[in-house]
């Protein structure tokens, strides 16, 4: 496969000779290492760097004097179950990607996670391309090193082919579900070592970690004639340039009177190279003379059982109209302005300096902040808030924040939102905010009725002096309306017609930025029905309405309703309500209504069958039967949600229908359930 740009490994100059060095070596008994700093590199000869302290990178010098060193001489865990199946990164130059997260970092939570990676699991392996993506400037062939995408696994974490499937897409940063299952394969950091420390590498297989190594890229193409190992005499020694991994060795192998040779698995496919398997080996005396090279390994997973899990997730959503580009610096943090406890800056210290190029912003970016819990509950236990923190800013574009909180993080899929802020109060690229535990108080809160309108009024407040807002809502209803206001007093005003008539009742709801939110008890109020004059001092009602109706609440019903119908023959029924009736076609729900006719004729009924209690058909309610029922279908119209009043008189069959609509006539009020009638030869008698 020919890559018109490959992949750069980084190449770092070890210069461990005898230097009086002032970095701290540790000796773990098994290996001697040191914590990499700022403050160390130049010591080892590491020049142009930088290492975040959240990174956790070390570099291993050798073996503890304690080391107990298996006597293995063969070893190849390629062959596990929790080893993936070779891939193949097509012509994206994504090999890093490919070593560090689908090879190495898949094998790392499958072990935790006892997947199957070669059977019925193979959708858990991670997707390269979440990291890829972050750090190719947006470039189908720019390639990452090893240090800083393992750098990006340690930050962001990893995300399976089963939440984000294998597409071909080299800008996408991935949706909601991708960012919130990501944190939960995060590593904890790396370790390096020279590629000459043969004995090393080959402890860090025994210890069940994948190696990853760079190789000049031209020696997979020029270096496997009649055999599938590459040596030391017949590689080329140029600049490493495409990443592999190391998954196992064999000591008895050789080639060039080169014994020993490392297996090593590529991304090229499964029926690429000499064997046809996606496979090869190097002589140790190859890996070790590797130019100006590395190897490294995942140190371990930041979430290291199936039962350990993130705990605490920052989250932003963009303005949709101002996502900004993907260049920024993006920073999540725990703290206020003047006390940062630590942050996550997710370009920081990366040796290439690339990024996700100017391409927009996904609608959602999520970053495990629980390194940092325990700072965040002890603020919170002590002052009653918790800081936290997110910036972005140095792009092409600046993004907005529509939305910017906390999570309490359990077990993705399933998370615990603790905090949301408003998008009015975020429109800005920096962000500090708090969570508190106290809710916002409500002090005063009324009704009022006029002759057209509800007035609302809410005083309210907050010890932490964060109320946002107030929300009231009507009758039981999960829908609410926000009242307008600053600082303490909000109010709203609704039409009168939104109710009907008789007994509701409202609850207010005030919040504040932290999530918290405190309701009121009910307040009640009535909706009266006007009075109905006398026939001696005549009516107010519909000039229109048929004769055969006395009842005033039957009348007021009908004159107060749109009367719709489907058929001619429903036509004339619903005409012995009323003279002004409407065909159903086209009809919208926007006043009280009167359905006359079934949903095979009327398409309005139609739409509405399943809103009650008994569905009309051609085979119930039965042969000459009608039903007639009452209720109160709710429509949202703009931020208002209107209930009105639909009154539906429909039969198996015309005459069950007419049935309906004759008793109903008759009635003195509006029937609280269904009611069946059925037509006879007396006419329309209450069914038993």
């Amino acid at each position: 496969m020919n890559f018109f740009k490959i992949t750069t490994c980084l190449l770092l100059l070890f210069t461990l000779i005898s230097v009086n060095f002032a970095a701290e070596f540790l000796d773990d008994g098994q290996y001697v290492y040191c914590k990499l700093t700022n403050e160390n590199l130049g010591e080892f000869g590491i020049s142009g760097r930088s290492v975040s302290d959240t990174d956790n990178v070390y570099l291993v010098t050798g073996f503890s004097e304690s080391a107990n060193l298996p006597n293995n001489t063969y070893l190849d865990l390629s062959t596990d179950k929790y080893f993936p199946n070779v891939g193949n990164q097509g012509n994206i130059g994504s090999c890093t990607s490919w070593a560090c997260s689908y090879y190495a970092n898949s094998y790392l939570q499958a072990k935790i996670h006892n997947w199957d990676l070669k059977g019925n699991d193979s959708s858990k392996c991670l997707n390269p391309l979440w990291t890829y993506n972050k750090m190719n400037n947006g470039e189908i062939y720019l390639g990452a090193n090893s240090e800083d995408t393992l750098k990006m696994l340690s930050r962001i974490g990893a995300v399976t082919y089963e939440t984000m499937p294998e597409n071909e897409s080299y800008t996408f940063w991935g949706d909601e579900d991708d960012w919130l299952e990501a944190p939960q394969y995060r590593i904890k950091g790396f370790d390096f070592t020279l590629t000459s420390n043969t004995e090393v590498i080959k402890s860090w297989l025994n210890d069940g970690s994948i190696v990853i190594i760079a190789i000049p890229y031209a020696d997979l193409r020029n270096c496997f004639e009649n055999t599938s190992i590459i040596s030391d005499h017949c590689q080329s020694h140029e600049n490493a340039t495409h990443a592999v991994v190391i998954a196992g060795y064999n000591d008895s192998m050789s080639k060039d009177n080169e014994t020993g040779v490392f297996k090593v698995v590529n991304s090229e496919g499964p029926t690429w190279g000499p064997n046809g398997d996606g496979c090869y080996y190097m002589t140790y005396d190859a890996v070790s003379n590797l130019k100006d090279c590395y190897c490294a390994r995942i140190s371990g997973a930041r979430y290291n059982t199936p039962d350990s899990k993130p705990e605490l997730i920052g989250y932003v959503r963009f303005d949709p109209e101002n996502k900004g580009t993907k260049d920024q610096n993006i920073i999540f943090g725990i703290g206020n302005e003047s006390n940062i406890s630590g942050y996550v800056d997710i370009f920081g210290s990366l040796y290439c300096n690339h990024n996700g190029g100017n391409g927009s912003m996904p609608d959602f970016i999520a970053i495990d902040l629980t390194d940092w819990k325990t700072e965040f509950d002890e603020s919170l236990n002590a002052t009653g808030k918790g800081y936290y923190f997110v910036n972005f800013s140095n792009g092409t574009e600046t993004s907005v924040i529509s939305e910017f909180g906390i999570i309490k993080y359990s077990s993705y899929p399933d998370v615990e939102e603790i905090n949301t802020l408003n998008s009015y109060n975020c429109n800005k690229s920096v962000v500090f905010k708090f969570y508190s535990k106290t809710a916002p108080e409500i002090v005063n809160k009324s009704v009022n009725i006029s002759d057209n309108k509800i007035q609302v009024s809410v005083t309210a407040n907050d010890v932490e002096d964060d109320l946002w807002g107030v929300n009231v809502y009507f009758d039981g209803s999960n829908e609410y309306y926000s009242l307008n206001g600053t600082n303490e007093t909000f109010n709203g005003s609704f039409d009168k017609s939104m109710f009907s008539y008789g007994e509701h009742y409202a609850v207010f709801e005030a919040f504040d930025g932290s999530g918290n939110a405190n309701k009121s008890e009910m307040v009640a109020f009535e909706i009266s029905a006007p009075s109905t004059p006398s026939k001696s001092t005549g009516n107010h009602y519909s000039s229109d309405l048929s004769d055969g109706i006395n009842s005033g609440t039957i009348k007021r019903a009908v004159s107060n309703s749109n009367i719709v119908y489907g058929s001619e023959i429903d036509e004339g029924f619903a005409l012995n309500l009323r003279e002004n009736v409407e065909n159903s076609e086209n009809y919208e729900l926007s006043g009280d209504t009167i359905i006359v006719g079934g949903p095979e004729a009327n398409g309005f009924a139609n739409k509405y069958d399943s809103e009650f209690g008994i569905s009309i058909t051609n085979d119930y309610p039965g042969e000459n039967r009608g039903i007639i029922q009452v209720k109160t279908i709710e429509v949202r119209d703009g931020n208002f949600i209107k209930p009105y009043q639909v009154i539906y008189i429909a039969g198996s069959d015309r005459l069950g229908t007419q049935a309906a609509l004759e008793y109903f006539k008759t009635l003195d009020e509006l029937p609280k359930g269904p009611i069946t009638i059925e037509w006879t030869e007396n006419g329309p008698v209450l069914a038993e």
